[in-house]
């Protein structure tokens, strides 16, 4: 079993690229009222929304269980509409050295694709691997993007 992996999904959403890349990157603080089941914060801790090496504090739930972490933006593309953000510290740094979401959105007609990356490094074998968080992650979109289409 190998330490380091890479877990995607592609999700097919009614909103625009520009639309989820708008929330996903410049006011991720929204999902605290898109999915608020699922995201309870999002703060801006240094920098700008959606620059990059901002740095951002999220609390989310996750079975039950509520979770902190940091993410500082590593990446982020307006023309491709993609954004990557890092763990820089939190409840997720006891289990991997290195834990990275990319999101990428594809534009179509009638909506767009949102492909969704978690890159890691976990500290041991004995870390599961981030499963969980790939699905949450797809929660999240389908939730956004449901509630973009609506708007």
């Amino acid at each position: 079993m190998s330490l380091i992996g890479t877990l995607e999904a592609d999700v097919d959403i009614a909103a625009s690229a520009q639309q989820f890349f708008g929330v996903m990157c410049n006011a991720p603080n929204q999902l605290t009222t898109i999915v608020p089941d699922i995201v309870k914060s999002c703060d801006l801790l240094d920098g700008l929304w959606g620059a990059l090496g901002a740095i951002t504090s999220w609390t989310y739930v996750l079975g039950g269980v509520t979770t902190t972490i940091t993410l500082v933006i590593g990446a982020v593309n307006p023309i491709t509409k993609s954004v990557t953000y890092g763990l820089i510290e939190g409840d997720l740094k006891s289990q991997f050295s290195t834990f990275a979401v990319q999101m990428d959105a594809t534009q179509k007609i009638g909506g767009c694709t949102v492909h969704l990356a978690i890159t890691y490094v976990k500290l041991t074998q004995d870390v599961s691997n981030p499963q969980a968080l790939l699905d949450l992650g797809v929660q999240v979109i389908k939730g956004l993007g449901a509630y973009l289409a609506q708007a």
